[in-house]
């Protein structure tokens, strides 16, 4: 069921050394293609919302989606989760709506000051029995150089952990948000990720995922990456079908034919993703 606290399948999928795939939705095409590629692969998965996102569709929308896919697929395992929430308004808004988690990103604000406010969601959170996700180190764009100083010493990590309490955490680990050019591949620090997984017990999430290869993805399980987030793959995807199609048929007026192939391409590429994290 949606409500299902996304601590409970991260937990799972940690201690058995799997990886829960969280996905973020931007429309209805988007999450319907998510909820598809659970059913059909058997596998839970975690769909997150955005502020970004929720200036175009309000959060109480996603809401209501959640509950008309847990009365239409009720064999699926999913959570609804606020991805990268910058502000304690949305996260509220987001608790009280009952997401199933919420992260706050607090990586662009001073370590004290993420600390501080990390520590009040974990509050707030705690009232509605809900996991919080936090992010420590500022991860690079794509174009951007990841460099050894991104890499954050286990000191500032352990230190982070033990002042919040977080549930699941995020840290740069060699990846950058978006996506590399045509051909191009992310790569995850494996052996940073080997030496501070050793030390560090609690869930990690790695962002930046959507270029980085299924092998790589697969080693990132063994060494703690519990929640694995996509969301740049899925928007180049569904642009990239939708495009290809009114191309091949300009006089195609009917939303729900080509929106459906739209989302039939991202259902394709979430199972992907699915088969590579929890198999």
């Amino acid at each position: 069921m949606y409500i299902t606290n996304s601590k409970d399948l991260v937990l799972k999928a940690y201690k058995t050394k799997k990886a829960i795939g969280a996905f973020n939705a931007h429309n209805l095409e988007v999450f319907e293609a998510v909820i598809s590629a659970a059913k059909s692969k058997k596998a839970p998965v975690i769909i997150q919302i955005t502020p970004k996102t929720a200036k175009h569709l309000p959060l109480r929308y996603f809401k209501k989606m959640a509950e008309a896919a847990d009365k239409l697929y009720p064999e699926v395992d999913f959570a609804l989760h606020l991805d990268h929430g910058d502000s304690l308004e949305i996260v509220q808004e987001a608790l009280e709506l009952g997401f199933s988690s919420v992260m706050f990103d607090g990586s662009r604000l001073s370590m004290e000051k993420n600390i501080k406010l990390t520590c009040q969601v974990k509050t707030m959170a705690q009232r509605f029995r809900v996991a919080v996700e936090a992010e420590i180190g500022e991860m690079p764009k794509t174009g951007d150089r990841f460099q050894k100083s991104n890499l954050l010493g286990l000191d500032t990590i352990e230190r982070f952990i033990k002042k919040t309490r977080v549930d699941f955490l995020a840290l740069p680990l060699g990846t950058k948000h978006g996506m590399p050019a045509p051909g191009g591949k992310e790569h995850i620090n494996i052996n940073y990720l080997k030496k501070i997984s050793k030390s560090i017990k609690v869930p990690l999430v790695l962002h930046g995922a959507s270029g980085v290869g299924k092998q790589e993805l697969r080693q990132a399980r063994r060494y703690g990456v519990a929640k694995v987030n996509f969301d740049t793959a899925l928007r180049k995807i569904f642009t990239y079908a939708l495009g290809k199609f009114l191309k091949a048929k300009p006089q195609e007026d009917d939303l729900r034919v080509y929106l459906e192939e739209a989302r039939l391409a991202t259902e394709k590429i979430v199972k992907d993703k699915i088969e590579a994290l929890y198999f």
